[in-house]
């Protein structure tokens, strides 16, 4: 740093003391704020009490059977996509020991069509759309097998259900609590028709 530019700074530290020193009280404002924050930070902590939450036990939930808000699991029934295959067939009859109604399609607008139409497509309990190319209906099962399960957009087992759906583009929820959600619930509690043990009921009585 050469001298001029020295000069320059130390005449811009004498004109900024010089401003602040006609300013007295916004200065001291600037000084308290600075420390009335921290200090108010502090005090919080120590006057807060902080209360561990948990730990939780939840009993594990059975999946090998529908899920108890199902009332009257003969009421409901189960479509799967395509219905002109065989092994499908063959795979949705198991199904039967629990659900009364077993209804297939051959394909996937067919379904759509029925649940946009058909008065009875409200008590769809969900579908199985299986992702995969069969040529003849004598065809087998691929070694891996992709399917999709497509459920109500709307919660069937609330009194005031959200219409906005299930909400599964957000990663975290609007109201985030400070633990787990609905810890009184042992099946998870809202929302209300447990999306994923009922994946999971689907899933395991199906196969």
């Amino acid at each position: 740093m050469d001298l001029l530019t020295f000069n320059q700074f130390a005449v811009l530290l004498w004109k900024n003391f010089t401003l602040k020193r006609r300013q007295f009280f916004n200065l001291m404002l600037e000084i308290l704020a600075a420390l009335v924050f921290p200090v108010m930070l502090l005090l919080f902590r120590s006057v807060v009490t902080i209360t561990a939450i948990g730990p939780y036990n939840f009993t594990s939930q059975p999946i090998s059977t529908l899920p108890s808000f199902l009332k009257n699991a003969e009421e409901w029934k189960l479509v799967y996509v395509p219905s002109n295959v065989d092994v499908l067939k063959d795979i949705t009859e198991n199904v039967k020991r629990n659900l009364n109604i077993i209804q297939g399609f051959s394909s996937e607008t067919e379904f759509e069509k029925h649940i946009k139409h058909d008065f009875d497509s409200e008590k769809v309990l969900a579908a199985i759309v299986f992702d995969y190319d069969f040529k003849n209906s004598s065809d087998p099962l691929p070694l891996q097998v992709k399917y999709r399960l497509r459920f109500s957009g709307i919660e069937r087992t609330v009194l005031w259900p959200d219409r906005q759906g299930w909400k599964t583009s957000l990663l975290f929820p609007n109201f985030p609590s400070g633990g787990p959600r609905n810890p009184s619930y042992q099946d998870g509690g809202s929302p209300g028709e447990q999306i994923l043990m009922h994946t999971y009921c689907v899933i395991a009585v199906a196969y």
